[in-house]
Formats: structure tokens, C-alpha cells, sequence
């Protein structure tokens, strides 16, 4: 086991993934970060993962390399999102939960730590922590991220939980 796999980088993007229910083909829970205060609760691992860019896009970190392009005449979200803030229908993003307590709650069935470093390609880039399974990897693609949630949660389903490869990525 990789001495690094607790250590937790603090960071402004930092989500933490606690997965409640799943079924064999979709995730459940909630997703934690230190803007809201309040979990987002999904249904769906891509519900999340849409929480998330909005959450980055909010913060503007990180960066995203590429933008939607929009046909509208109004220039698309971004020009929406701006004028929200300015008519005060959106506030900036302020920290109202401390760093250490986002990365405390867990999940009934998996937690992950994920940190997306870079935005670049109209993909992530970065890092994700299985709690549980005491590891670490990077992901070059929010394909590969899905893939390893999918592949952790599918070696700690109820059944094989006992089972000695339920530790292993």
C-alpha cells in the first residue's frame, strides 16, 4: 500500500464522492464540497459529474482549456452566469465549510476523494483517492475516472465485500 494514498491535497476543487446505493450499473449518493454547505444528492454518477463542472465552472479553477460553443444570441451560460451574479440571482462562491470536514463524510458503500487538476482537451485531468481501498490513482480523461469508480465499485459490492481482492484497484 502506497504510504501517499491518505494524504489529502487541499485544494479549492476538492470533491468528496460518497456513493449510498449502488446497483450494479448506476451510483447513488452525494457529493460534497466546501461551497455549498450542503451535499448535491444524485442518482446518477453523471448527475454528479455535472455538479462538478458547474462547481468548476462557479470557481473558474480549474480553468477549462475550451468553452461550449453556443449558437444564442445572448452568448450561452457564460454570459447568463455572469448576469445572475450581477443581478444577484447567483453569489460568488464563498468556503462555508471547512476543507477537513468536507473530506470526513463517507459514504455507505465507497468514498472518494477526487481533485481535477486540469481542464484541457473538454476533459479532466487529476487525481482520485479511494478511501476505503486506501489508494491513489490519476486520470487522464473523465472516461478513465468513471472507469475506476466503476471498477472499485464493482469489487466491493455487498456480495464479495469479505473478498481479499476488495482492496485492490
Amino acid at each position: 500500500m502506497e504510504n501517499s494514498a491518505f494524504r489529502i491535497y487541499h485544494s479549492p476543487n476538492v470533491v468528496n464522492l460518497c456513493i449510498d446505493a449502488y446497483d450494479g450499473e448506476k451510483q447513488c449518493g452525494r457529493l460534497w464540497n466546501q461551497y455549498t454547505g450542503e451535499p448535491l444528492c444524485f442518482s446518477t454518477l453523471f448527475e454528479a459529474l455535472e455538479g462538478m463542472e458547474a462547481l468548476y465552472d462557479g470557481l473558474e479553477y480549474p480553468f477549462a482549456s475550451t468553452r461550449p460553443r453556443s449558437f444564442l444570441e445572448d452568448g450561452g451560460s457564460r454570459a447568463e452566469y455572469e448576469r445572475d451574479i450581477q443581478d444577484g440571482k447567483r453569489s460568488e462562491l464563498r468556503v462555508v465549510e471547512p476543507f477537513q470536514s468536507v473530506v470526513s463524510h463517507r459514504g455507505r458503500n465507497a468514498t472518494f476523494i477526487i481533485r481535477v487538476q486540469y481542464r484541457q482537451h473538454s476533459s479532466w485531468q487529476g487525481e482520485i483517492v479511494w478511501v476505503d481501498g486506501s489508494l491513489r490513482k490519476c486520470f487522464g480523461s473523465v472516461l478513465d475516472l468513471l472507469r475506476l469508480i466503476d471498477s472499485a465499485m464493482e469489487r466491493c459490492t455487498a456480495e464479495n465485500r469479505a473478498a481479499p481482492d476488495c482492496n485492490r484497484w
